[in-house]
């Protein structure tokens, strides 16, 4: 009699940590599904971003004028905060963006530009704007991001 709830025992065992192992491995598998749907849709604001910077690159050369854009932002990504900047060196121009309260962190995603322009900025998630000022100086074209809150 000792031996069957011995066995019982063991098999208790066993099965809860087949149990905990299974539980591990589906936790982990729903983490790297919903890390991979959140640069996703960081990579969807960069490439929306990118379209607004080429439609102000296309008003502002027809019609050589100054061109302030507002764009709605999500507040947060999932339930991570993330930063979108703006940089350029002497051969290309691109946004990034990343997930933090800072733009410190290193960044998950960029998209490229055209090349003849200059752009800087940095917008943070926390307001709720991202407002974009479009200008030509000295004939090439220049976009700076920011911020803005919304006045309610």
């Amino acid at each position: 009699m000792p031996s069957k709830s011995i066995d019982f025992l063991f098999s208790l065992l066993t099965l809860s940590a087949v149990g905990m192992i299974l539980t591990a491995s589906i936790n982990s598998y729903c983490g790297s599904l919903k890390a991979s749907s959140e640069d996703k849709e960081l990579e969807s604001l960069l490439e929306n971003m990118r379209s607004e910077v080429l439609y102000a690159l296309l008003i502002l050369s027809e019609d050589n004028a100054t061109l302030t854009l507002d764009i709605k932002m999500p507040p947060k990504i999932g339930d991570k905060y993330y930063w979108i900047r703006m940089s350029n060196d002497s051969s290309s121009a691109w946004i990034e963006g990343g997930f933090g309260i800072s733009e410190t962190a290193e960044y998950r995603c960029r998209v490229y530009l055209p090349r003849n322009i200059r752009v800087s900025g940095i917008f943070e998630s926390q307001y709720a704007t991202a407002r974009l000022v479009c200008y030509l100086s000295d004939s090439t074209p220049t976009v700076i991001l920011g911020g803005s809150k919304n006045e309610t």
